[in-house]
């Protein structure tokens, strides 16, 4: 069933219509916003005070997610349903950091005793590593991991070993995703093969990017330390064990991927193996717990206070009834720096769908286009389009409380720059002597404040934005579970590159590639 057909929709646009009527700016100056708009959680707090809402709105908002059946759906996802209807497979990246001793179900069989035994696997394997144990062909441990993946399974990993560099080993850790040679020649350059472990992450062990990345890395080995190495400097995460075999990594050096996660939700799996190499297993286990307690809180809460449902419906309301279509993500942490790129795949590719889960045109807007920067390095590229532009574009602030490197001069002068960002966007300057000076007010934006910016925050941020997601999805009622929508690049990519026919590359398309490659 469409979104539009449900009467808290229509009530909604006819909220709309009185609210700009009357003015957004009523609502600017009640004092009381900031603390009744906000809920906490374990030291992460979302506060959403300086969004264009008042409780009519969200009293409208909270009907519309319970008449579009939210909370059945999240328990059909938690329960191991196959929600992901057009690749009739269950959702169960939640799985991955379940705390519990309960079972939980696909097709009538537990998947938590496969899940810790392969956590257990890889937390031996990272402990091995890490105490020097596993060693290169040459015997001298490794010093360099280079993960090679792309997507979910570059995006995700290379975010949180960013974000935790303070609780790393002395191992450097790497990310090669880009097709351009540029970007492994760069790591390479830098790398001692005798130290260099390679992970290879690729679900099929077919996508082009990451196999010729990896044929790379693989000849660089080579041709420094002999074919016998392979298997001393290549593991993988893959399920496609014949070619994983068929490139030198013995089976014992594989670890698995499920159908039942997406891509973009696999960091929490064997995927971030990069992860648990970088800070630690203890620290990796934190991760899962931080994200095992939003998935509690998004289980539990009721709607009216759960973050992920709120998260989610105000992007409901900005993107169908206040038509912005587009949408920032600010982290002022430069730890957090590769957080807005997570999020676009995370968000654009999971809802950026046009049909129903039954295959009907939807007729109303789906995910907006994400883009973002840290803070306050945007300020001096895109704010000015922010204050003064013609579109209000929603935005997420992102804080984290504490100053984990003691420089109070410069943390005092981040969150300073963060508060009056969001200060400007709200209140404006309506009235000035010239018109260039006039800031219009009333761009909305959200708050998340982190106390600190560790692995169990961090896990609690990610699972918030995974859920977000999902209650989008299911108001839309689209899949947000698939991606059809990369596959008809990628096929015609590999027809191209291998010149060969393939129905749907047109004559135009061939013609083009040969205009390109010269």
């Amino acid at each position: 069933m469409k979104a539009t057909s449900s009467p808290a929709w229509k009530a909604l646009a006819c909220h709309r219509d009185a609210m700009r009527e009357r003015g957004f700016s009523v609502i600017a100056h009640d004092a009381e916003r900031l603390s009744k708009y906000e809920i906490a959680l374990n030291g992460l707090r979302l506060n959403y005070a300086f969004q264009n809402v008042t409780d009519e709105t969200f009293s409208l908002l909270i009907a519309l997610a319970e008449q579009r059946n939210i909370a059945d759906f999240r328990d059909r996802m938690f329960a191991g349903e196959k929600i992901n209807v057009t690749e009739n497979r269950a959702v169960l990246h939640t799985a991955l950091r379940h705390m519990g001793d309960d079972p939980v179900l696909v097709d009538g069989t537990d998947v938590i005793p496969e899940v810790r035994a392969t956590q257990n696997r890889l937390s031996a394997f990272v402990d091995d590593v890490r105490n020097g144990k596993w060693k290169g062909a040459t015997g001298k441990p490794f010093r360099t991991v280079v993960n090679i993946g792309i997507g979910g399974s570059d995006l995700g990993p290379r975010l949180v070993v960013q974000a935790l560099k303070p609780f790393g080993s002395d191992l450097d850790v790497h990310f090669v995703a880009n097709v351009d040679a540029f970007e492994i020649e760069k790591v390479l350059k830098k790398a001692d093969p005798a130290e260099t472990l390679f992970l290879y992450v690729s679900k099929s062990f077919t996508t082009l990017e990451s196999a010729l990345n990896a044929q790379t890395a693989r000849k660089w080995i080579v041709d420094h330390l002999g074919e016998a190495a392979v298997k001393n400097h290549f593991v993988a995460v893959s399920v496609n064990l014949k070619a994983v075999e068929e490139f030198g990594i013995h089976a014992d050096n594989v670890f698995p991927m499920w159908d039942w996660v997406g891509g973009r939700y696999s960091v929490w799996s064997a995927v971030g193996l990069s992860v648990a190499l970088a800070i630690g297993q203890d620290n990796f286990r934190n991760l899962l717990r931080g994200a095992a307690a939003m998935d509690e809180h998004f289980k539990s809460a009721p709607l009216a206070v759960n973050m992920p449902v709120i998260l989610g419906l105000l992007g409901i309301w900005n993107r169908n009834f206040l038509g912005s279509a587009v949408y920032a993500i600010l982290p002022y942490s430069e730890r957090l720096r590769d957080l807005p790129r997570f999020l676009q795949q995370l968000e654009m590719e999971s809802n950026g769908k046009s049909v129903t889960r039954e295959g009907e045109p939807v007729d109303y807007a789906t995910v907006p286009a994400i883009f973002g920067e840290c803070g306050t390095v945007g300020q001096h590229s895109f704010m000015q389009c922010f204050h003064q532009g013609t579109d209000a574009i929603p935005s997420d602030f992102i804080a984290v409380a504490s100053d984990d490197l003691d420089k109070p001069g410069h943390h005092h002068a981040l969150l300073s720059n963060l508060a009056a960002q969001m200060g400007a966007l709200w209140f404006g300057q309506p009235t000035a002597a010239k018109p260039q000076d006039i800031y219009p007010g009333n761009r909305p934006s959200t708050l998340i404040r982190l106390e600190k910016l560790d692995p169990f925050t961090l896990g609690m941020l990610l699972a918030l934005y995974e859920h977000k997601v999902f209650v989008q999805g299911a108001i839309w009622n689209i899949n947000s579970f698939d991606q059809p929508g990369v596959e008809l690049g990628k096929r015609m990519a590999k027809a191209l590159d291998k010149e060969a026919p393939l129905e749907g590359v047109s004559e135009a398309v061939t013609a083009l590639f040969k205009i390109i490659s010269g």
